[in-house]
């Protein structure tokens, strides 16, 4: 069994539970052709790394979680997904990319204009979900990890002399961001105390940095290239992602999130030994 899918199954149930509700969240417009794109896109599952996160975050910290927590939990996830969902569709239109998890885009499908749309619409359900959550913080932890997004994307588009430093400061803000505030935010759900809360903020900021450049050196991005990142670069930040978390209790979650650590570093070598 893999490490990723070990990791998956520590937190099966909830992620089952996130799948039904964005699944069936186009029924929540009356607009019959919005439906029928939230559908089509929810369609095929995503790989839910950052609900994944957000979960094994807040199991580390209590595994016995409240009705009350537990239902906020997997409402932070959904708005969480709708927003990862959402800047994907941007970045296809971008990219102009037909294909994505197998099926076409949906600017592929219904054009640029609906697409801005649609990813517009996933940004706005997501909000009016984290507005209803009684939670700590989240509409604004949320808020400026998309302003992060936002400004590293548009950095990395307009500088073409980009230093090693600046690589690594566009892909803190466009990737690891998030899944830090991902972390942050399932420790906080469980009323983590600060320094736990800090140390799974940590795992997460490093474990991003370190999917972001096995990606990027995967998939031969010319800025990776350029500033010679390596796998190397990469194990350095596992390695501290795994320092982070090392002083929480021992328990399944904890072992899957550096289960975590060792799939994304496993994930370099099958992508090169196939490239």
């Amino acid at each position: 069994m893999s490490s990723f899918i070990k990791a998956k199954n520590a937190v099966s149930k909830e992620l089952c539970e996130v799948e039904m509700i964005l699944k069936n969240i186009g029924k929540d417009f009356s607009s019959g052709s919005t439906q029928e794109i939230f559908e089509y896109f929810f369609k095929v599952p995503g790989k839910y790394l950052r609900p994944s996160l957000i979960i094994l975050s807040a199991k580390a910290i209590n595994p016995e979680m409240t009705i009350d927590e537990r239902m906020k939990l997997i409402n932070l996830c959904v708005a969480i997904e709708l927003i990862h969902s959402a800047s994907l569709v941007h970045d296809d239109i971008i990219d102009n990319d037909l294909f994505r998890r197998g099926q076409k885009t949906l600017n592929n499908i219904y054009g640029r204009k609906i697409a801005v749309l649609a990813g517009d619409a996933f940004y706005a359900k997501a909000f009016s979900i984290l507005l209803k959550l009684p939670t700590n913080d989240a509409e604004q932890i949320i808020t400026q990890v998309i302003e992060k997004m936002c400004v590293a994307e548009i950095e990395q588009a307009q500088n073409h002399e980009i230093t090693k430093q600046d690589y690594f400061n566009i892909i803190e803000g466009k990737t690891a961001s998030f899944m830090a505030a991902c972390c942050k935010l399932g420790a906080k759900t469980v009323n983590a105390k600060e320094e736990e809360i800090e140390a799974l903020e940590n795992y997460g900021l490093n474990l991003g940095m370190l999917y972001q450049i096995i990606d990027d050196c995967t998939d031969g991005d010319s800025n990776a290239t350029k500033n010679n990142i390596t796998v190397e670069d990469a194990k350095e930040f596992a390695l501290k992602a795994e320092q982070a978390i090392k002083n929480l209790e021992t328990s399944v979650y904890k072992d899957s999130m550096n289960s975590l650590l060792n799939h994304i570093l496993e994930s370099s070598n099958k992508k090169t030994k196939n490239a």
